[in-house]
């Protein structure tokens, strides 16, 4: 069954997550190193096991400078080289989270709505709820 994306959210802090203010999209990106275990007794077929795994991704919406605990509080986390704990809500059942560093960014155009957007990069485990059950 589909799940309808307007149930999400991009929350941050780790003991009572605070909702990011406008944000309309995220994505999130799971990857995993490669290592060859090829020996001559792989019978001429390439084998492989997985490695070290990462996360990253980015969102981004409405641009809210009053939005403290959400959008200026990634700004300053970036400021103070800091990491966030961010959780990336599918809906309040589907969910990822985990810690994070971040790297904001504004965008203004004369002819459009100013935006923000924020990238990160996983710095640990991520950590699925609700999937597979």
């Amino acid at each position: 069954m589909a799940i309808a994306g307007y149930g999400g959210g991009v929350y941050i802090g780790d003991t009572t997550p605070t909702k990011v203010a406008e944000i309309a999209n995220w994505s999130l990106d799971m990857s995993a190193d490669d290592i060859d275990i090829t020996s001559f007794d792989s019978e001429g077929w390439r084998e492989r096991m997985q490695g070290i795994k990462e996360w990253s991704g980015s969102f981004e919406g409405n641009f809210k400078p009053d939005d403290t605990q959400g959008q200026a509080a990634l700004i300053n986390a970036w400021l103070n080289g800091e990491k966030v704990t961010l959780e990336l809500q599918v809906n309040s059942t589907v969910k990822f989270s985990g810690d994070a560093l971040v790297t904001p960014s504004i965008e203004t155009p004369v002819d459009d709505k100013a935006s923000f957007s924020c990238d990160f990069q996983g710095t640990g485990a991520l950590a699925p709820t609700g999937i597979g059950s």
